[in-house]
């Protein structure tokens, strides 16, 4: 069976998992930093009842892989939980800049993967210069030390300059950050003048996000300038002025 906790209530998780003990199997899954609003899963909690309640711990490292750790390990590194980690996946798609995507674990179950996975077995393996292409990036991730700096001081400043002329954001330190702006039809007026204005940044909606924070989702990468994010920021909020979105003076 499958059932959903609320996001990052761990005492929610608890009672599920008190509510399930006497199952054979039980598996937490999460993402370690959310795509939607930037913040980071409490791991370490997590991996605590994960070794409480005798579960398995899966953790999606797509919005984190290559951005945390000394060498963009990712989170969980960071935090010291990754040997709690028994299903540990990700993409090469995002801050890897290539495609596909990978599942590590023990031997036993990337054995158990191999020859059950459905969506493995029928699917084709990726072109042999698409994993050449992966090879070389985790090479320069890999490098790309004060690339990790640069990006994580600009996502600060970036969140923190929205904040301080009044818009609504998430709290978090990812290069993923949500503007609120409540109403589907404002979020959609807000990306369009946006694009118009030359920044590239979708209106999210529901049912992707729950109903009333419908937002403008910037993510930011380590090739933007700091001028070109103070500038953006300065155009951000010209327009949500405009639009009425934020109520900064």
């Amino acid at each position: 069976m499958h059932a959903r906790y609320r996001h990052n209530d761990m005492e929610h998780l608890r009672w599920l998992l008190e509510k399930h003990r006497s199952a054979r199997r039980k598996l937490i899954v999460t993402d370690a930093v959310f795509s939607m609003d930037g913040d980071a899963a409490r791991l370490l909690e997590l991996a605590e009842l994960k070794r409480e309640y005798g579960a398995m711990l899966m953790v999606d490292e797509a919005h984190s892989g290559g951005l945390y750790g000394s060498y963009g390990e990712g989170l969980c590194h960071v935090l010291g939980v990754h040997r709690d980690v028994d299903v540990h996946i990700g993409t090469f798609s995002k801050a890897f800049g290539v495609y596909g995507a990978y599942v590590s674990g023990s031997q036993t179950l990337i054995r158990w993967l191999t020859n059950k996975a459905r969506t493995l077995i029928y699917s084709t393996a990726l072109p042999p210069h698409v994993i050449a292409g992966i090879l070389r990036a985790l090479e320069l991730v890999q490098a790309e030390h004060e690339g990790r700096k640069r990006l994580a001081a600009a996502s600060v400043r970036f969140r923190s300059a929205l904040v301080n002329v009044g818009f609504r954001t998430e709290s978090g330190d990812s290069p993923i950050v949500p503007l609120i702006a409540g109403d589907n039809a404002a979020a959609l007026r807000f990306s369009e003048a946006l694009d118009v204005a030359g920044i590239a940044a979708v209106a999210i909606r529901p049912p992707t996000v729950p109903a009333g924070t419908a937002r403008i989702r910037f993510s930011l990468s380590a090739a933007h300038t700091d001028d070109e994010l103070t500038d953006a920021a300065a155009r951000i909020c010209e327009i949500g002025r405009t639009l009425g979105v934020t109520a900064g003076e």
